[in-house]
């Protein structure tokens, strides 16, 4: 039994966006443990150096993890056909995209 387009959409869709939060998390737990080391009085040169290149990586992670996220919404839209429906996908998706950036924002500001 072959499942229905739309259906493959959806899944690759969730299957993105379930990605994206897990890069996301992983940018926010390599900043905090970047800046984290920044705080012992007791650096060498090579553990700046070390610190900036988890800050760098911190960086990619949040890039993949915002790249998957609206990538999300544009792969659900490929399985839908009708208009109405799509618009209200994508403003679903925005305020989710939205709430779910303003979430991390705010973890990222406490744990800092």
């Amino acid at each position: 039994m072959t499942k229905p387009p739309s259906i493959v959409w959806r899944i690759a869709a969730a299957v993105l966006w379930i990605v994206s939060i897990v890069c996301l998390f992983k940018a926010i737990g390599e900043a905090v443990t970047a800046e984290e080391s920044l705080n012992n009085p007791y650096l060498t040169a090579a553990d700046h150096v070390s610190i900036q290149h988890e800050s760098q990586i911190a960086d990619r992670w949040a890039i993949i993890g915002w790249i998957l996220q609206f990538a999300a919404p544009l792969v659900l839209a490929l399985g839908l056909k009708f208009p109405r429906v799509v618009r209200r996908i994508f403003v679903s998706l925005g305020v989710l995209i939205a709430i779910d950036g303003i979430t991390l924002l705010l973890m990222a500001v406490i744990v800092h």
